[in-house]
């Protein structure tokens, strides 16, 4: 019966944790538009960096964690990915951002024999292989037309350092909890981010009631995504949170065609699919140990 439960339990998580992060990409999105990256990245971050100690005290858990140096780095890592991300939102669609940051699974995988110290099994290539035709056929129309900007470039090192992110959440878990994990990036992204939002022209806070909306939804959505997504892998194994996380790419797309009414062909159709669904059987491969 309590198997059952925390299965169960673990379910209504998994379905609420890419529902959070999609709510949260659209909200970024949107705050783009007037807002600076910095405003975002702060409002984001430092609403985390309020809110996490309370929860660690509360829980009777360690703060500050073990091997700091290496969650510092994980921190930063997981900060440039936010913050690439949403200055690729500013410059391209939100449906082709989102498409193309979904290659960190194959990155993940080309980058773990370096990270983690777990091969890369002979099985996966094809998948790899398969996400980068994708990209190529995504990003395919804009090469032909010379309209590549820095939006596309953005996106993809976002999809880098996620991978990053991944791989050293996944050695660091050993030693530390989940809220630590999630302490430490919202430290990074919000020292990363005062200096230049007190360096820009704009004024430092937001002037208009839209904009602290958005910032808020940004920050709100974001806790509750990373709560979510911790409190499934607590409930369920890490690849199916991984596959169920996958959702995030069709919402995401669908509220940029649909709301924001961006382009939808049929070379960016064909290259998400390919990406997406690489992406799914990379998180569906087994996973091999690392050796103690």
């Amino acid at each position: 019966m309590t198997a059952v439960r925390l299965i169960s339990g673990g379910l209504i998580w998994v379905s609420l944790a890419p529902l959070f992060y999609s709510a949260m990409s659209a909200s970024a999105k949107l705050a783009g538009g007037h807002l600076s990256v910095w405003q975002i990245s702060v409002g984001r971050f430092g609403l985390g960096l309020l809110v996490v100690p309370v929860i660690v005290k509360a829980c009777g858990l360690s703060l500050w964690g073990q091997q700091r140096f290496l969650l510092t780095v994980g921190g930063l890592c997981g900060a440039a990915a936010f913050l690439l991300l949403v200055a690729a939102f500013q410059r391209i669609p939100l449906s082709l951002a989102m498409i193309l940051f979904y290659l960190y699974p194959a990155f993940t995988v080309l980058l773990s024999p370096w990270v983690t110290g777990e091969p890369t099994a002979k099985i996966a290539w094809p998948f790899v292989c398969g996400a980068f035709i994708g990209i190529s056929l995504t990003l395919w129309p804009y090469e032909a037309s010379g309209a590549l900007n820095l939006g596309h470039l953005f996106a993809v090192i976002a999809s880098v350092f996620s991978a990053l992110t991944l791989l050293l959440v996944r050695r660091l878990a050993r030693e530390n909890n989940i809220y630590t994990l999630f302490f430490y990036l919202c430290l990074a992204g919000t020292l990363a981010s005062m200096g230049p939002l007190l360096m820009q022209e704009l004024p430092i806070l937001p002037g208009q009631t839209a904009s602290w909306v958005e910032v808020v939804a940004v920050a709100v959505f974001s806790i509750g995504a990373q709560l979510s997504i911790n409190q499934a892998l607590v409930r369920i194994p890490a690849p199916k949170v991984s596959v169920m996380m996958t959702a995030e790419v069709p919402l995401v797309a669908g509220f940029g065609v649909f709301y924001l009414g961006e382009p939808l062909g049929w070379r960016l159709i064909v290259g998400a699919l390919l990406i997406f669904g690489c992406g799914i059987g990379l998180n569906l491969l087994p996973t091999r140990s690392t050796p103690d």
